[in-house]
């Protein structure tokens, strides 16, 4: 199966260098943003510095990689509401060990604005001076909604290396409009020295191809997370801390946004910690990649990890909390 993945991979690699080639399509700023929002609350507070991470299904989307420390078939599932409360965000996965070193997840997000109202054939002019108002039985509820399914594999390579694979789904809609686009990322994580990890996750590395039902052609472009973790472990606290660390490097000329740029190119970073007390209690802290403050807490029991993030937003956009289940069968 996971050699029938990678001959995947690769056939659709193939397939949009030569769209891209063929075509008149550009690279847009920002076109891929519904694909970095991140998707498990333990990261969010950590600032979304998840390359180096090995946190099981929760780590598709940040490092396929990641998804190797998966032992024993596990459920995730998060939640989230974002600009007041207008925005809901969602995301399930499953997973399971497929062979010793091998390990498979699927997983789906939804990102949507549900019951927008839609007023375009509502306008009626009553007086010929230009008064006019609205004809409310015209008003119409559209949905704008993203949907990412990804298809996951990782696999333990020698002693000390992982690598790992999305092939990802992608449906948009907006109202009466619709969009298709398919992606790739790839992953790899290394075990240096005692108690750390560094990992390399390259995001849409084929040029994610979307293609709206308009004929309308857009291409996010690849971008690159590097990071490194270590787990510092105080026995005789029986406590833990997990300081995590990411660059990020984009190709967009980003320069009124980004930490700092070269030419076209882009740096930013996220930093995040992690304080766990007997494995039971966790305090969570971060700075994401626009400079945010993260903060969370987590709580784990038998087979049961529940996880809590909190984002501040500037005021007009509201603050974002955000819910997530782990369940280990």
């Amino acid at each position: 199966m996971f050699l029938r993945l990678s001959r995947i991979i690769f056939i659709i690699t193939i397939i949009n260098v030569i769209i891209v080639a063929a075509a008149d399509i550009n690279f847009r700023k920002y076109a891929g943003e519904f694909l970095e929002i991140g998707t498990d609350a333990r990261a969010q507070a950590m600032g979304g510095a998840f390359s180096a991470a090995q946190g099981g299904v929760s780590s598709v989307l940040y490092n396929p990689a990641g998804i190797i420390s998966i032992q024993s078939p596990q459920i995730s599932f998060m939640h989230t509401q974002q600009m007041i409360a207008s925005v809901n965000y969602d995301y399930l996965a499953g997973g399971f060990k497929q062979k010793d070193n091998r390990v498979i997840v699927v997983s789906l997000v939804r990102l949507g604005v549900d019951n927008i109202k839609d007023s375009r054939n509502a306008l009626r002019i009553v007086t010929q001076s230009g008064d006019w108002n609205l004809d409310w039985s015209q008003i119409k509820d559209f949905n704008a909604s993203d949907y990412i399914l990804t298809l996951s594999a990782a696999q333990k390579w020698r002693e000390s290396w992982t690598w790992g694979a999305n092939l990802k789904l992608i449906r948009r809609n907006l109202a009466d409009y619709s969009a298709n686009g398919i992606g790739i990322d790839l992953g790899i994580q290394k075990s240096i020295i005692t108690s750390g990890l560094v990992g390399l996750s390259l995001k849409n590395i084929t040029t994610t191809l979307i293609s709206w039902s308009t004929g309308e052609k857009e291409l996010v472009s690849p971008s690159i997370h590097a990071g490194a973790a270590y787990l510092w472990e105080i026995k005789s606290l029986n406590s833990t801390f997990y300081p995590i660390f990411d660059l990020i490097f984009r190709a967009e000329n980003r320069r009124e946004t980004s930490t700092a740029n070269l030419g076209r190119l882009s740096f930013d970073y996220a930093a995040g910690l992690e304080y766990s007390y007997y494995n039971i209690l966790f305090l969570r802290s971060g700075i994401d990649e626009i400079q945010r403050f993260n903060v969370g807490i987590g709580l784990q029991i038998p087979h049961l990890r529940i996880d809590y993030a909190f984002t501040n937003y500037d005021y007009e956009l509201g603050n974002s909390h955000r819910i997530g289940l782990v369940i280990t069968f």
